[in-house]
């Protein structure tokens, strides 16, 4: 039995790639995300289109560790000094986005048909944004430390943050007593915010230490899975949601020297497992009554995008915010929210919402979701055309560096670097494998991070971009080739200088790339060369001018009297 369901599974994952694969293809072709593939994907092999899938939840359960994967990276690439640098904005203008999307949708529910109760909840649905969604898009656009960037993630903090409250204010507003009083929900919460605090200053470094001074991959990566889904499952337990504890655990790692080597140990599993989340989302839509009430569902799915924007960027506007950087904030946040999914069935379950209501509900979401890399290409055109700009519209890059060196490898070698860099007065980067020299040279002020320069994401921190040299000074070959193709992918002007122990190796290297390969075979035996010839006293002219001719002659000549 257990072998059936294992093939019947692997049947459907297999007809699940395929039309992945197909549609993401076609839609790029017609410069479309992938998130739209995946949303057509589920749409396609749901219940209500090929029924491939019968039902969500499968997928659903899968693709919610996409979300606490996606929430634990950003806490990674953000840090609590970042994050309390936008206070004001997750406190203020996350409070202030809600309120007027409140203000601007119960009204228009009510003059609709609803009562005042049902209106409420009507824009407390739509007031909540996609975390998964708007953080997806402005990484592979490259904003996420943009002023909008910052701005999107800051409301989209907030809300997580208020779906609590707002479960318990559902039963209130059905007229039924809610469970756990609020004082013991609070209570709850500053608990678990103790203890994060606890892993964070006297738990988790110390264990990461010890982690990574075994240099085991295997190790570090389920070290850091431990560390993101036990904070994320303590959160659930006190009632917050998985993936606000996925951010705090992703806080908890940013502020130590390992934060970028965990970004690049869980990014695949992150990609695979948010990839089926926006699959779950369009196996939610009933296409059907979609085809039934297709004016209805679309108009009120672009009224909601409309009054979203306009609600944010008042936010954002009334915070201070620039006009072009505000209604930039409105279009990330145009679409509904994964948890009010949530809120929308526990409304169900108090008959707050009939079964027609919550279809009518679930289609117009997903719509708003499909529709938001549209609203954000067009929309982008319109704010940068039509409002006003400031200073916080520049992007800040990630390190304050171009035309600098990186140095993959703090040995003697890449202590060298540094040294001549310093005599220069050349800015440089440093990444390097050995948590204790890590730590003992940023004592001494020496701007190295811990990682892996295979991983993209640990080359992009450090500036690669913008660099105008990098030295792979490490002993690893493999390492070292695997370093030399991604740093030409990220930065095809970059200079590579690379170390290599063997003459054979030096031309693989350079067919992959490196500009100038330091054979230490050939190193050594030109320090030979040159220490035979001052044994016998030649003059130092002469050996001067005999290593000049070996080196220009290169390694096969040298070999030849």
């Amino acid at each position: 039995m257990s072998e059936i369901s294992t093939e019947f599974l692997i049947g459907k994952i297999i007809a699940l790639l395929a039309l992945s694969i197909i549609l993401i293809y076609f839609g790029l072709k017609l410069k479309m995300p992938a998130i739209v593939g995946f949303l057509a994907t589920g749409i396609l092999v749901g219940p209500n289109g090929l029924a491939l899938i019968k039902g969500a939840e499968p997928v659903e359960v899968l693709s919610e560790l996409g979300v606490v994967l996606l929430l634990f990276t950003i806490g990674l690439e953000f840090s609590i000094q970042s994050l309390l640098k936008i206070k004001r904005m997750v406190l203020l203008g996350g409070s202030l986005q809600m309120l007027f999307a409140v203000v601007l949708i119960a009204p228009i529910a009510m003059i609709l048909g609803s009562s005042w109760n049902k209106a409420i909840v009507w824009a407390l649905l739509f007031a909540l944004s996609s975390t998964a969604i708007v953080l997806k898009l402005l990484q592979e656009r490259g904003e996420m430390d943009s002023a909008h960037g910052r701005g999107a993630f800051a409301v989209l903090i907030f809300q997580d943050l208020a779906v609590v409250p707002l479960v318990l204010l559902f039963p209130l507003l059905a007229g039924h007593q809610s469970g756990d009083p609020l004082h013991i929900v609070f209570l709850k919460v500053l608990a678990i915010l103790a203890i994060v605090a606890l892993l964070a200053n006297w738990v988790v470094p110390p264990l990461m230490k010890k982690v990574a001074a075994t240099k085991s991959n295997e190790l570090f990566m389920f070290t850091v899975a431990l560390v993101c889904l036990g904070t994320a499952f303590l959160t659930a337990e006190a009632g917050l949601s998985l993936a606000l504890g996925a951010f705090m655990a992703g806080l908890v790692i940013a502020g130590s020297p390992y934060a970028y080597q965990a970004i690049g140990s869980v990014m695949p599993m992150r990609d695979i497992f948010t990839s089926l989340f926006f699959v779950s989302i369009g196996l939610r839509m009933d296409i059907v009554s979609l085809i039934h009430n297709p004016i209805l569902t679309l108009g009120l799915a672009l009224a909601v995008m409309v009054l979203n924007v306009v609600s944010a960027a008042f936010a954002m506007k009334a915070i201070g915010l620039t006009g072009r950087v505000a209604v930039l904030i409105g279009l990330a946040l145009c679409q509904v929210g994964e948890f009010s999914f949530v809120l929308a069935k526990t409304g169900g379950q108090l008959e707050l919402l009939s079964k027609e209501e919550l279809t009518l509900f679930l289609n117009m979401a997903v719509l708003t979701m499909a529709m938001t890399p549209l609203a954000l290409a067009l929309g982008r055109t319109l704010a940068f055309k039509f409002t006003d700009a400031g200073p916080e519209d520049i992007k800040e890059p990630k390190l304050e560096l171009s035309g600098h060196a990186v140095v993959v490898g703090f040995g003697v070698a890449g202590q060298g670097v540094a040294r001549a860099c310093r005599i220069l007065n050349k800015p440089y980067a440093i990444i390097d494998m050995n948590p204790g020299s890590v730590q003992s040279f940023q004592k001494l002020g020496e701007p190295v991070v811990y990682g892996d320069a295979v991983n993209e994401h640990v080359l992009e921190h450090v500036g690669l971009k913008h660099a105008a040299i990098l030295v792979v000074s490490i002993p690893d070959p493999l390492a070292t080739r695997r370093i030399i193709v991604e740093a030409k992918r990220i930065n095809p002007k970059v200079f590579i200088l690379a170390r290599a122990r063997f003459l054979l190796t030096k031309e693989l290297l350079t067919r992959l790339g490196a500009d100038e390969v330091v054979a230490e075979e050939f190193e050594a035996a030109m320090e030979v060369f040159e220490e035979v010839l001052s044994f016998y006293k030649a003059p130092s002219e002469e050996v001067f001018k005999h290593i000049k001719a070996a080196k220009q002659a290169g390694p096969v000549d040298f070999r030849t009297p």
